[in-house]
């Protein structure tokens, strides 16, 4: 090797560029392999964390104004409501090429009538009058025109809490362009739904007051017509509809048709603090609120894919409604089905605060009182947690939900149907594999319609995966730089300092030397600067891969949005990239080292087999 050595030190340019270029050879492949593991190693550890959400909205195909009188301008509000031609049904996105894991699905959920149990709203106050909605009997404290907010004394709570009798509070014909007078020593009944605040001549009385004054809300007439829908979202007819709202209580007044309709009407008024919202679904992740984060299994299990499949009576519950009453897991609840809404989610109806939005006109259309449609004992299997979030959602799940699957539900064909309506963001949604957002677009571009957008929720996914690919495809660009400029690097080298250095194998043989003293005095010097150039660069490979991140690669820098079939990635996973190990670096200096011996080794034994006297006498030009 000293030999070797010192015949290298005579050309020291050349023999310094051989390393220097070494080097940077070794320092390429090294590079190309570390971050292509690196990526590879980061996507493997965290396929299995993401998955792609698929939701819907149809587009309205029209919106609609209407005129509403509004006591407080004495002028009509403009209405504008969504219209739709027909409603689009999970069914029309079933195409060949889509690739579904689950869904589509469109959600309802029912109202089960639970009075056993303890409900959330209830809880947070058991002694607050329900003053949400009444049907009452009432007494004007003075003749009045109810064009404006005035004075009334509920005398007899029909269908609801009956504390409110002998309450004074505040009335107004609000929407009823055309009021009729009241009379003091005259008793009316109406449904009395809570509104708007005061306004009138009551208002302007108490803005003269120099002292703080509530301004408390007021009671409006509600319309005694039914508030079920049909399958289409249409209102069936009904004789009341439209009709008187105000009654006059006389003799013989509760056996006539407006009279039942009232009684009937009285018998489900105020129940809805005995109410709780249970939602089928298909899968647990197909709910927003459990796929963001913001609703998460804390004690027990998830509903298993064969309970869904088979619709068995299991359940996911919320813990404050296990805890209000004295439930555990494993526990079974009684689930009573009373009615359905196939347009809303159940956080839009029944919210975290405790708070309730209340239907109206619950009859059927005969005008009987509506009656439980379905009756199962469901055990809990998981209990879940909500953070509530301070910012109103469309996605927040309802106070007490119960989750199960889809199919355990029998009567979901819409009995005692509230509300129907289109696929919306929050009751329609699908999930497929990750990174098939695009192949799935392709597909529904030329199948789909224009009236129904889809957003999807991957995670970060399209975006962390674009980014590794976009690496991967570099560093096998500089591994395959690194893999040509070395194998160049030692044929043209070992020629230097090989193939042209045979007089010099020739006059050792001479001497001589042995075959294998031969190889190792040519040799070793090359191999060692091929070990050391393959050191230095694999470690310098290292260490620039440490420094470079797959992760960000795929991120954003302009505005998407209005991209169509947009990705959201609100809900990105936290990715912490795959440490990076020392083998590479060890494999791809053997692999030069090993290249470089072997290179050296073929030119040498060509030189050892030709006969010395016919090198010595050929010219040799350095």
């Amino acid at each position: 090797m000293k030999n070797s050595l010192k015949q290298m030190m005579r050309t020291p340019v050349r023999t310094a560029l051989f390393l220097v270029l070494m080097v940077v050879a070794a320092l390429l492949l090294t590079l190309g392999t570390c971050i292509w593991l690196k990526g590879n190693r980061t996507m493997t550890q965290y396929e299995d964390r993401f998955m792609t959400i698929g939701t819907v909205r149809q587009i309205p195909d029209s919106f609609e104004q209407t005129l509403e009188w509004n006591a407080e301008t004495k002028d009509y509000d403009v209405r504008k409501y969504a219209q739709y031609s027909s409603y689009y049904t999970p069914e029309n996105m079933l195409f060949k090429e889509a690739e579904y894991i689950a869904g589509p699905e469109q959600r309802a959920f029912y109202i089960s009538y639970g009075p056993e149990y303890l409900m959330y709203n209830v809880s947070l106050n058991p002694s607050a009058l329900s003053k949400g909605a009444l049907i009452a009997e009432f007494k004007p404290m003075e003749d009045c025109m109810p064009d404006e907010s005035v004075k009334i004394q509920i005398t007899k709570v029909i269908g609801g809490d009956q504390r409110m009798e002998g309450v004074v509070d505040n009335f107004c014909d609000h929407m009823n362009p055309n009021p009729k007078m009241l009379y003091k020593d005259k008793t009316y009944v109406a449904i009395l739904n809570s509104y708007l605040y005061i306004h009138g001549s009551m208002y302007d009385e108490l803005m003269k007051s120099k002292n703080e004054v509530h301004i408390g809300l007021e009671y409006i007439p509600g319309s005694l017509g039914t508030g079920l829908r049909m399958p289409d979202g249409s209102l069936p007819e009904d004789a009341f509809r439209g009709g008187q709202e105000i009654f006059e209580v006389t003799d013989g007044f509760y056996e006539t048709d407006a009279g039942q309709r009232l009684l009937n009407l009285a018998q489900s008024e105020g129940i809805w603090r005995q109410c709780q919202p249970v939602t089928g679904t298909n899968k647990t992740c197909l709910l927003m609120p459990f796929y963001n984060g913001q609703a998460y299994i804390s004690e027990g299990r998830d509903i298993s894919e064969e309970e869904y499949a088979s619709g068995s009576k299991v359940c996911l519950a919320p813990r404050k409604f296990m805890e209000n009453n004295g439930l555990s897991l494993g526990d079974r609840v009684k689930v009573q089905l009373l009615y359905t809404d196939a347009r809303v989610n159940a956080g839009r109806k029944f919210w975290l605060d405790g708070s309730i939005g209340f239907y109206s006109g619950l009859v059927d259309t005969e005008g009987e009182p509506l009656q439980v449609f379905e009756t199962s004992e469901y055990e809990v299997v998981g209990i879940y947690d909500v953070t509530i979030s301070y910012e109103d959602s469309i996605f927040d799940p309802g106070a007490d939900e119960l989750i199960v699957p889809m199919e355990s539900i029998e009567a979901r064909d819409g009995k005692n149907l509230l509300a129907s309506g289109p696929m919306t963001d929050a009751t329609s949604s699908f999930q497929i594999p990750n990174g098939s957002i695009d192949e799935f677009l392709r597909g529904w571009a030329g199948y789909g319609t224009d009236k129904l957008e889809i957003t999807f929720y991957d995670m970060g996914y399209s975006q962390l995966k674009a980014g590794i690919d976009n690496m991967k495809k570099i560093s096998l660009c500089l591994f395959a730089a690194g893999v040509v400029l070395t194998v160049l690097l030692l044929f043209f080298f070992s020629h230097l300092f090989i193939t042209k250095q045979a007089q010099r194998t020739a006059i050792e043989r001479s001497l001589g030397m042995r075959a294998a003293r031969c190889r190792w005095s040519m040799i070793s010097g090359f191999a060692l600067l091929v070990l050391i150039g393959a050191i230095l660069g694999s470690v310098a490979g290292v260490k620039i891969a440490d420094r470079v991140s797959v992760i960000h690669a795929g991120e954003c820098y302009y505005e998407t949005t209005y991209t169509v079939g947009l990705t959201n990635t609100d809900n990105e996973i936290l990715v912490e990239e795959a440490a990076d190990a020392q083998m590479p670096a060890v494999w791809n200096t053997l692999f030069i080292v090993a290249a470089g011996v072997g290179i050296a080794w073929v030119k040498m034994n060509r030189s050892l087999k030709r006969e010395p006297m016919q090198l010595l006498s050929e010219r040799q030009e350095e």
